[in-house]
Order: C-alpha cells, then sequence, then structure tokens
C-alpha cells in the first residue's frame, strides 16, 4: 500500500512538472533558423516525456 501511495505522489509531480515546465518550455523555444529535422526532434521530446509519464501511470497501476 505505502508503494502505491509513493507512485501517486510521485505521478502527481511528475505531471506538474512536466505541464508546468517542460511542455511550456519545449514549445516556447525559439526555433527560427532550424531546419525541418530539428524542429521536428525538438517536438519529439514533448510526446517520449507523455509516454513516460503513461507508462508510469502503468507501474503504479501494476500493468506494465
Amino acid at each position: 500500500m505505502a508503494n502505491f501511495i509513493v507512485g501517486l505522489i510521485s505521478l502527481t509531480l511528475g505531471v506538474v512538472v512536466l505541464s508546468g515546465v517542460f511542455i511550456t518550455t519545449v514549445k516556447g523555444t525559439n526555433t527560427t533558423g532550424w531546419n525541418a529535422g530539428e524542429v521536428a526532434l525538438w517536438g519529439l521530446l514533448s510526446i517520449g516525456a507523455i509516454a513516460g509519464l503513461v507508462y508510469g501511470v502503468m507501474n503504479v497501476f501494476g500493468l506494465a
């Protein structure tokens, strides 16, 4: 039970940091002068972060 509560707290902190800091930094970056490949790779960071968060949720509930 304690692991479940710790997992929920860590997921909550992860969501706050992901939405409040990481995604806004990635989306707000000035990409003028970058080629299309660099912009696409930069955009994949947010997708990877969200996939990591989904994986964390699955681990907390024992699905992964």
